[in-house]
């Protein structure tokens, strides 16, 4: 009788836990694909401020040939971000980086970029060592996290309705040189640092 109720336990349990593991790796593929989908809309929308955002000369070098943003955050974020490396943007290259905060080179790579992204997948000891290693050089700093434009980021990406927004910290902004075209405010929500 036992293996009898063995076997139909089998035949019942093992298709049943295989499809209950097919569905997870499912989900997993579609919250994967729409990760990548969300940072090339972020991408899109990155591309787009270095033409809607004048930054004093004195931020690129002699040559004037790249553009440079930093990313911050895990490896699946440079799928999607792939999609504006090497671009062209006012006349010049978009150079996309990958600085580790522990190498060697961090800040001198963040003190030549003129974007950094910060993603929500770095942690808050981080934010706040990048913001305060940035000072108020002439670099746009842009983040995803909750409060990140009233905390000493200059545009931080939300989202509302299953739309993709975004909040400009004029004042941030101002202190650090970058003048927003009228266009570009038009869309986005103003806010003021934390006093």
């Amino acid at each position: 009788m036992q293996p009898l109720m063995y076997k139909i336990i089998i035949k019942i349990f093992i298709p049943a836990f295989i499809c209950q593991f097919l569905l997870c790796i499912i989900a997993l593929a579609t919250v994967q694909s729409q990760n990548l989908e969300e940072y090339r809309v972020k991408a899109a929308f990155i591309y787009n401020f270095t033409k809607l955002i004048q930054w004093p000369e004195n931020a690129f070098d002699k040559e004037r040939k790249n553009f440079k943003i930093a990313i911050f955050g895990n490896d699946r974020l440079k799928k999607g971000f792939q999609t504006i490396d090497g671009k062209i943007s006012t006349g010049r290259i978009i150079s996309i980086q990958y600085p580790d905060p522990k190498a060697v080179d961090y800040k001198k790579i963040l003190a030549e970029s003129h974007i950094v992204f910060i993603s929500r997948h770095t942690r808050l000891e981080q934010v706040l060592q990048i913001l305060s290693n940035i000072g108020d050089r002439p670099i746009l700093t842009i983040g995803e996290v909750k409060n990140f434009s009233r905390a000493g980021g200059i545009i931080q990406f939300f989202t509302r309705d299953d739309h993709l927004h975004f909040e400009v910290n004029i004042k941030k902004a101002e202190a650090h040189q970058l003048k927003f075209s009228s266009r570009l405010l038009k869309l986005a929500v103003i806010v003021n640092e934390k006093e």
